[in-house]
């Protein structure tokens, strides 16, 4: 069964789980579902496989995507990440050579205090751990990085499968630091500390200066992606299929 992305009527009545030697496969009325590009949606845990399964027998007569986060994330790894795999790790590693983290305010004390308690915690960790030793900028002019800590960078990235991948390039394109997502992604952070992370200059303005509900709105938007990546990265790291 072929899972559209766009709303539609219940086509299903009964949702089971079918479990094969290298994964789990999500059944409406028996029927393996499909990613909206035609593959075979094989999920590697158990705890995915029943997530994404309660999200189609939670549909009402009429399929909400909006409503099935985990499926959404599943499809667009199978869908994106698989078939793209080299061309999102060279998106991934363009972050890396441009990181949010390395770009400190010059003009605003508190800020830049704010930045430098926030911030070089995750840039000295980039360096022991991953090493990749980043070079800060301190106001507008752009930081060139070298060659070694771009592909220290990205090599972290690749030694990740295509499931984890998917979540680092959610949480890299959603915060704009490939130190933030690899640390999210490697346990170092949860969702919360990543969003304040990322976030921090943001989240300083509307401190200092007030926000208008759109922007509210679209935090909160980000804020729940950034959870729901964090749900699908700990149902991924449950026990595998054998």
């Amino acid at each position: 069964m072929n899972a559209g992305m766009t709303n539609r009527k219940r086509f299903y009545k009964a949702v089971d789980i079918s479990e094969a030697a290298d994964g789990f496969s999500v059944l409406l009325d028996q029927r393996a579902v499909r990613s909206p590009g035609g593959a075979a949606l094989l999920l590697p845990t158990r705890p995915l496989a029943d997530a994404v399964a309660a999200e189609w027998d939670g549909q009402g007569d009429e399929i909400s995507p909006v409503s099935m986060p985990q499926f959404s994330l599943a499809v667009t790894v199978v869908d994106r990440v698989t078939p793209q795999r080299s061309a999102i790790l060279d998106e991934l590693a363009a972050y890396g050579g441009n990181d949010l983290l390395c770009y400190h305010d010059s003009d605003d004390a508190g800020l830049a205090a704010r930045q430098q308690d926030g911030w070089m915690p995750w840039i000295s960790w980039a360096q022991t751990t991953l090493g990749a030793d980043l070079q800060i900028a301190t106001g507008i002019m752009p930081v060139s990085q070298t060659d070694a800590a771009c592909r220290a960078l990205a090599d972290a990235a690749a030694t990740h499968d295509d499931w984890e991948l998917g979540m680092l390039h959610r949480a890299v394109t959603l915060g704009g630091s490939m130190v933030l997502g690899l640390a999210f992604l490697r346990n170092r952070m949860d969702a919360a500390a990543l969003f304040e992370a990322a976030f921090l200059d943001e989240l300083w303005q509307a401190e200092k200066w007030g926000s208008d509900w759109e922007a509210e709105d679209r935090r909160a938007a980000i804020r729940a992606e950034l959870n729901e990546a964090e749900r699908f990265l700990q149902h991924l790291r449950a026990p595998r299929a054998q």
